[in-house]
């Protein structure tokens, strides 16, 4: 980006113009985050899903967030400033080191299916410098470090076989958290072919 905060030319962000943004929260104030959004006159969206939570007395039905720790926030990149200072909200998601819009479309489908009652299934992205192994494919089994996320499609993974270091692209889909306690496990070689 340069220094006047406008399109660079390595982004296609504009600025100036809105766009839908993944703002993370502290833990638990998702609804207090969406609150002072609103009192702002600032669109925002908190997708909520029923569920029971049971005490040692009583359960009852609550709304709790679909996504945890986050809000979506429709405002230009230029005045995310305003929305960081309020209580609760800590960051934007951020790719390449740039704010990462949501194509409006992504949102308007998660509100329709949200309103439809559509089940959702929560699916977690690795995120950088987390230990993974791969699930499946013919690299099904190796263990490396998530070294870079270029888009939701190409993620970079750094393979550890002495006496260096190998980086593969791979489909996220096929990553799993590494389990530390798997740690004896075989690790994948690769034949050189000296």
């Amino acid at each position: 980006m340069n220094n006047s905060g406008r399109q660079g030319p390595e982004t296609n962000l504009d600025y100036n113009a809105l766009h839908w943004f993944a703002l993370y929260t502290k833990s638990r104030h998702e609804k207090k985050v969406k609150e002072l959004l609103d009192e702002k006159g600032i669109e925002s969206y908190l997708p909520l899903k029923k569920e029971y939570h049971q005490w040692i007395d009583r359960k009852k039905l609550v709304e709790v967030p679909l996504i945890r720790g986050y809000v979506f926030v429709r405002i230009s990149a230029k005045n995310s400033v305003f929305v960081l200072e309020l209580y609760g909200a800590i960051r934007f998601i951020k790719f390449k080191d740039e704010m990462a819009p949501i194509p409006d479309f992504q949102i308007q489908a998660l509100m329709q299916a949200m309103n439809e009652g559509i089940e959702l299934k929560k699916r977690n992205y690795p995120v950088t410098g987390q230990d993974v192994e791969v699930s499946d494919g013919p690299m099904k089994g190796a263990i490396g470090k998530l070294v870079r996320i270029e888009n939701e499609n190409r993620f970079f993974i750094t393979l550890k076989i002495p006496p260096c270091a190998f980086e593969v692209m791979i489909n996220p889909e096929l990553l799993k958290p590494y389990i530390k306690e798997y740690e004896k496990k075989t690790h994948v070689s690769i034949p050189l072919g000296i």
